[in-house]
C-alpha cells in the first residue's frame, strides 16, 4: 500500500524529487494536525466523561488546559516533520535553503518550548490555587489565599522560566556556568541591599503558613496596642485599634515577639467584674446576687458557669470578683458594663452599701495639746 501511494505521488509530481518530498511533507503535516484534532476530540468527549466521575475539579481543569494547546502543539510538530521530509531531497547545492531550514527548526523548537512552558505554568498555578483553597476552606481561613496565592504563583513562574532558560541554553550548546555565576553575585548584592524587606517577606510567609493569628482576630502586641487584625501582607500586618487607627507592624517583629490572641483557638473570652461592699454585709447574699445576675445575662455562657469569690479584706470594704465567659470577644466590654449596671441595682434593692474610700487625718498640733491638757489635769487632781 505504501509503495502504491509513493507511485501515485511520483505520478503527480512527475518524478521531481524535491517536489515529491515537498508534497509528502505537506501531507505529513496535515496528518499530524488531523491527529491533534482527533486527540482533542477524544479528550473532550471520552476523557471528560471518565474524569467527571472523580470528586475533585482539579483534573477537569488540567484536562481543559492540556486540551487547549493540543492543536497548537500538533501543528508545530506537523510543520517540523514536513520540513524534515523536504530536507531529505536537498543536497549541498541547496545550501541557502538548508540554512533557512536550520533557522526554521530553531524557531519551531522555541515555539514548542513556549507552548509547553505555558501549559506547565498554568497547571502549576491551577494546582497551587486548588491546594491552598482546600486548606483555607478546611481551616475557615478565607483571607489566607489572597496574599499567599500570588506569592507562590510568582515563585513557580520564576522557577519554571529559570529552568527552561537553562535547558534552552544547553540545547544550543551554550554554557550556563557564567550565567549562574552572574545571577548568584547579583542575588547576593540584592539580598544584602534589601535584607530587611526580604526578612519581612519571609516572616510574612511564615505567618501565613503558621497562622498565629488570622484576619479579624483580636490581638495584643508587646508595645501595648490591642486591636483587630485588619490585613496580613507580605511585608507588614495592619491592626485596627479601638480608636479606629491602623497600627502597621513589620512582620519581622511579629515573628520574634510574644503576641496575645484573644480569638484563637476559640472566640470565647472571660469577663471579670470586681465589686466592693461595706463591712458587715452578708457574704453569701452578695455572692448569690453576683451569680444570679451573671446566669440570667443573655451573653454569658452557662458552660463553664459563672463563679464569684470573696477575694480579700480591703481598706474600706470587702472585695468580690465575678468571673464568667461570653461567646465572642467583641461582647466582652458591653457584657461587663451591663452586668455592672445590674449589680448596682440589685445591691441597692438588697440595701447593701457600696462604701466610699475613707481616710482619717489627724492634726499633729491639736493632738499634742490634747495630751498636755490631759497630763495637767492629772497633776492637779493629785
Amino acid at each position: 500500500m505504501l509503495e502504491s501511494f509513493q507511485q501515485v505521488l511520483q505520478g503527480i509530481t512527475g518524478g521531481n524529487r524535491i517536489l515529491l518530498h515537498a508534497v509528502s511533507g505537506v501531507m505529513v503535516g496535515l496528518l499530524a494536525i488531523a491527529g491533534g484534532k482527533i486527540i482533542k476530540w477524544f479528550l473532550g468527549t471520552v476523557g471528560k466523561k471518565i474524569i467527571a466521575k472523580t470528586e475533585t475539579e482539579i483534573d477537569d481543569q488540567i484536562l481543559e488546559i492540556v486540551n487547549s494547546r493540543i492543536i497548537a502543539l500538533s501543528s508545530v510538530i506537523g510543520i517540523y516533520l514536513g520540513m524534515q521530509q523536504l530536507r531529505f531531497a536537498l543536497t549541498k547545492q541547496n545550501e541557502n535553503f538548508l540554512v533557512f531550514l536550520e533557522y526554521a527548526n530553531t524557531a519551531l523548537y522555541l515555539i514548542t518550548v513556549l507552548i509547553l512552558v505555558s501549559v506547565i505554568a498554568r497547571i502549576a498555578r491551577t494546582v497551587t490555587e486548588h491546594l491552598i483553597h482546600r486548606v483555607t476552606s478546611r481551616n475557615k481561613q478565607d483571607q489566607f489565599d489572597k496574599s499567599l496565592i500570588p506569592l507562590i504563583n510568582r515563585i513557580n513562574t520564576f522557577v519554571i522560566i529559570a529552568f527552561t532558560t537553562i535547558l534552552v541554553f544547553e540545547h544550543f550548546g551554550q554554557s550556563v556556568t557564567s550565567l549562574l555565576t552572574i545571577l548568584g553575585a547579583g542575588s547576593l548584592a540584592l539580598g544584602l541591599a534589601a535584607q530587611d524587606t526580604i526578612s519581612n517577606m519571609i516572616s510574612g510567609f511564615i505567618i501565613m503558613v503558621d497562622r498565629p493569628f488570622r484576619v479579624g482576630d483580636r490581638v495584643k502586641i508587646p508595645s501595648g496596642e490591642t486591636g483587630d487584625v485588619f490585613e496580613i501582607g507580605l511585608r507588614s500586618t495592619k491592626i485596627l485599634d479601638f480608636d479606629n487607627n491602623v497600627v502597621i507592624v513589620p512582620n519581622n517583629e511579629l515573628v520574634k515577639t510574644k503576641i496575645i490572641n484573644y480569638a484563637y483557638p476559640h472566640t470565647e473570652i472571660r469577663v471579670t467584674v470586681e465589686v466592693t461592699v461595706a463591712y458587715g454585709s452578708d457574704i453569701n447574699t452578695v455572692k448569690s446576687i453576683l451569680l444570679n445576675i451573671a446566669r440570667s445575662h443573655p451573653d454569658v455562657l452557662l458552660q463553664p458557669g459563672p463563679e464569684a469569690y470573696f477575694m480579700k479584706f480591703g481598706d474600706y470594704g470587702l472585695h468580690f470578683t465575678l468571673f464568667c465567659r461570653v461567646a465572642n470577644f467583641k461582647s466582652q466590654f458591653p457584657a461587663a458594663e451591663s452586668i455592672r449596671i445590674d449589680i448596682y441595682k440589685e445591691l441597692q434593692k438588697a440595701k447593701i452599701e457600696i462604701p466610699y474610700p475613707q481616710q482619717v487625718v489627724l492634726n499633729k498640733f491639736e493632738s499634742t495639746n490634747a495630751l498636755h491638757s490631759t497630763s495637767k489635769r492629772k497633776k492637779i487632781s493629785r
